[in-house]
């Protein structure tokens, strides 16, 4: 068994990369659920879009009919105006009016024709639309809370960890301490203590140097003289 003092930094070990593993999961939480967020909100807008466009076609449709009914009651008044004048050039001049709203009606109403085909294709996509993103609207919630209560839970070990570590600092003494933390918020991300196996440092993986290996023999708080990790070798019995 490893000395008392790798025994007590292995479990202290243990503890803090557990934590330094979920404080970085948290860090990438947010991106995560902004992206759901984006997801979602994408479908919204795209469901709006197809409601739109039906809505525009039955707007259409209806200013078209305005426009006809429009159209249809200037005719009767110029039938109505047409009976009492006297002039023929008036006359004729009302009647090519009439006429050419009469023109005019006759296109509307085909435009009216395709129209209603156009608000029955747009109110189809609509439905289809909905369905699709309302599907996709659920997945994201769905994976949004679960992303939430993931947090949670997150954080709730954490603060477990977090408890526990004091006892672990028990059988530390202050300068390995001090080492050792100086190593685990250091930017390369591994391990303060690692192993050495058959004479290879588990950190910089270079043969430890001949005083390292005494060092580890004895039992003494050994560093590795290549990359200053602290090292243990799991096949020296501890004093």
């Amino acid at each position: 068994m490893p000395a008392k003092w790798v025994q007590a930094l292995l479990a202290l070990q243990a503890i803090d990369l557990r934590i330094r593993e979920l404080e970085q999961r948290m860090t990438l939480l947010p991106e995560e659920m902004g992206k759901l967020k984006a997801r979602r909100d994408a479908m919204v807008a795209s469901t709006a879009r197809a409601a739109d466009e039906a809505r525009r076609i039955e707007r259409e449709i209806k200013n078209t009919e305005s426009e006809i009914a429009r159209l249809g009651e200037e005719n009767r008044k110029l039938q109505q105006q047409s009976a009492m004048v006297k002039k023929n050039t008036e006359y004729q001049a009302m009647l090519s009016s009439i006429a050419l709203n009469e023109k005019k009606i006759g296109d509307l109403e085909g435009r009216v024709i395709t129209l209603l085909d156009d608000f029955e294709a747009a109110k189809a996509e609509y439905r289809r639309v909905k369905v699709e993103n309302d599907a996709v609207i659920k997945d994201a919630r769905s994976e949004f809370e679960e992303l939430l209560a993931f947090a949670g839970e997150v954080k709730q070990e954490i603060a477990r960890l977090q408890a526990e570590r004091p006892a672990a600092l028990r059988g530390i003494d202050s300068a390995t301490l001090a080492r050792y933390t100086t190593l685990l918020k250091s930017k390369n991300g591994g391990s303060p203590l690692v192993k050495v196996e058959n004479g290879i440092c588990g950190h910089c993986h270079l043969r430890v140097t001949q005083q390292a290996a005494n060092g580890i023999l004895k039992g003494a708080v050994t560093a590795c003289d290549n990359c200053q990790h602290l090292i243990y070798d799991e096949g020296v019995e501890g004093r």
